[in-house]
């Protein structure tokens, strides 16, 4: 298991390692995992290492950005400047042909602050270019999707930091399902500029970029490099990124979600939260899944409906995120499960699968989803729900329970969020 990403950067600063080695290891790590898993859909050898030769300079020269050195794996839908962006999928191939000639503002970002693309990684479990990808805990298990192969590297330990995008739980979903930490930003909070196929917030109005890495802290640091307005995406406002860090626990008020009552890994996120001062409120937020799906099934189909019934769609939309603002106004947080069922033997993700992720992209709100326990011997997730903008309280809560699941014993590697 390779060091998370600001781990990598501590050790590359006081000379344990050196970028161009771990890159170089990285790269041989990936043709062998490929033919176990699947997961990749591009490399470029020459290209990753002359960027790891021009970090070591920069490691020896004092020089070294936050996340100098740090591999990274970007989806198959994210534009990497040169690089093989298809934007294939489970039923079409994309654009085999396609190479980008700038970076997706995100990518460009993290490449600013460091981090050395290493791979683009296949989109959906059964890709149609690409091929199969399966869950690296346990590939005769599903990976989820649709940023399944991103989610794969993390969760093998080849890659500590990868970027995918979510547009109803398809960052979350594999990042449950293969043990990862995976954040959804607010709508809104990073520019959808660069995505393949092109998507923008009145056209779509779910659609988020965010990244996956093997601890929440790596999260946060990733999320404070690719927020904020492009001057491209007319949907990204100028709002302040706050820290989690100034997140305190105590008095933080927590809800759970009906429908939830008998889900280990949120009972054990809740007693973490609690231990810590936290305060749960006693009566759970309504299950809205089934609604949140029927308005989903709805927004699928739209190009198919006629003007009227698109009118109505928005305003039943609008409705609903009013009433879960109002439903969730008296808590910084809720919890509630990633998923119904840890990895299922391996198949395609199906609708059913993002009950749970759904309702959250409809509100536009912030979720992080962190491992928490395990299921069946398989590992267990939940999502952190906090206020739309209030990206920092859940990325303070899911680190508050991921340190408790360290507490437990359980396999983890934590990062502080800072470099």
């Amino acid at each position: 298991m390779r060091p998370a990403a600001l781990d990598l950067v501590r050790d590359y600063r006081a000379g344990r390692r050196t970028v161009t080695e771990t890159v170089r290891a990285v790269l041989d790590e990936l043709g062998e995992v490929s033919e176990r898993i699947g997961a990749v859909a591009a490399t470029d050898h020459e290209r990753s290492l002359a960027e790891a030769a021009r970090a070591d300079l920069r490691v020896r020269t004092g020089n070294a950005r936050v996340l100098e050195g740090v591999p990274l794996t970007v989806k198959d839908w994210i534009d990497v400047a040169g690089w093989p962006v298809s934007g294939s999928t489970g039923s079409l191939r994309g654009d085999p042909g396609r190479r980008p000639g700038t970076d997706a503002p995100a990518v460009a970002r993290l490449r600013a602050a460091g981090a050395i693309v290493v791979a683009v990684s296949s989109a959906m479990a059964d890709n149609a270019l690409h091929g199969v990808t399966r869950n690296p805990r346990d590939p005769s298990r599903a990976p989820g999707g649709s940023s399944s192969g991103t989610a794969a590297l993390v969760a093998a330990g080849t890659v500590p930091l990868g970027l995918g995008s979510d547009s109803g739980g398809s960052l979350r979903l594999p990042a449950a399902w293969c043990g990862v930490a995976a954040l959804k930003p607010t709508f809104g909070r990073v520019p959808l500029t660069g995505h393949f196929p092109r998507c923008g917030a009145l056209e779509d109005g779910r659609t988020v970029i965010g990244p996956l890495a093997s601890n929440v802290g790596d999260l946060a640091v990733a999320l404070r490099v690719i927020a904020g307005p492009d001057g491209m995406d007319a949907g990204v406002p100028p709002v302040p990124l706050r820290d989690p860090g100034a997140v305190g626990m105590r008095g933080l008020r927590v809800g759970v979600t009906a429908g939830a009552e008998d889900d280990e890994p949120m009972a054990l996120a809740v007693e973490t939260l609690a231990a810590a001062g936290a305060i749960v409120a006693g009566e759970p937020v309504p299950d809205i899944r089934r609604e949140a799906l029927e308005l989903t099934r709805r927004h699928w189909g739209r190009a198919e409906l006629p003007g009227a019934e698109n009118v109505r769609l928005l305003w039943d939309w609008d409705r609903f995120r009013r009433r879960m603002l109002l439903a969730t106004a008296h808590l910084d947080v809720l919890l509630t499960p990633a998923v119904t069922e840890p990895a299922p033997p391996w198949r395609e993700s199906a609708e059913a699968d993002y009950a749970w992720t759904l309702p959250w992209s409809l509100t536009g709100a912030p979720v992080v989803v962190v491992p928490s326990g395990t299921v069946a011997g398989l590992p267990g997730s939940v999502q952190v729900v906090a206020r739309p903008w209030e990206d920092h309280v859940a990325l303070a809560a899911a680190l508050r329970i991921e340190h408790g699941r360290v507490g437990r014993g359980d396999p983890a590697s934590v990062s502080e969020g800072t470099a």
